[in-house]
């Protein structure tokens, strides 16, 4: 029995400042893929300029429809992974319209609407992780409701109709700017303890697969 290939990673960050603390955990989980011997990638939206709007031809059964290449060849690279990790702020009780815009033009690329529709699944083998952050409590949002739409929106409904393997969610409250060095640290150790488990999960499915391989 051979050795499967290293479990590959991409970081989708979704935040308009640069030295932004969701910017450190994006790059925090790269390195801590990159400790376990795993390959990791990092799409940052923001900076490589991405156009989050969705045009009337990109919609599937739409006269018209004409998918930009580009977005499918990036939906069939989602394919190939085994983790993806959302790394965005909560504005509003909701992610970015930023990262809304990958939903939809990239990872739903050419994928049809509905409950009739019968496409394929481009997470089916894909570990989907989502960290957030807000600057406020967990209390106040617990209270307003916002982690239970964001669990039903990533967690149930993306998870489903993009047919991700595993879902995960880590979301950090009390990110302001003026946070301590000390409470920063300590929340990105929180990233590296979530990131480590995740790894080894993923690890663990790819031997389990080549095992399985072997015996059929």
């Amino acid at each position: 029995m051979g050795s499967p290939l290293p479990v590959h990673h991409l970081v989708v960050l979704s935040h308009p400042q640069p030295d932004s603390f969701c910017g450190a955990i994006a790059r925090c989980w790269q390195e801590r893929a990159q400790h376990h011997h795993q390959s990791c990638d990092l799409r940052d939206l923001y900076r490589e300029n991405f156009d989050p709007v969705l045009r009337a031809n990109e919609q599937p059964g739409k006269e018209g429809y004409t998918p930009l290449p580009q977005n499918i060849a990036e939906r069939e690279r989602l394919e190939q992974l085994d983790v993806l990790t959302f790394v965005y702020p909560v504005w509003f009780g909701t992610p970015p319209a930023m990262l809304k815009g990958y939903l939809e033009r990239v990872v739903g690329s050419g994928i049809g609407f509905g409950p009739e529709a019968d496409d394929p699944k481009p997470l089916a083998n894909v570990r989907l992780v989502q960290i957030s952050t807000s600057s406020s409590s967990t209390p106040w949002l617990n209270e307003k409701g916002v982690p239970s739409a964001l669990h039903t929106l990533f967690d149930t409904y993306i998870a489903e109709v993009f047919g991700a393997h595993a879902t995960y969610r880590l979301h950090l409250d009390a990110i302001t700017q003026n946070m301590g060095e000390q409470r920063a640290a300590a929340r990105l150790r929180e990233v590296q303890d979530f990131a480590d488990r995740v790894c080894a999960e993923a690890n663990a499915d790819r031997w389990d697969r080549v095992r399985a391989k072997s015996e059929s």
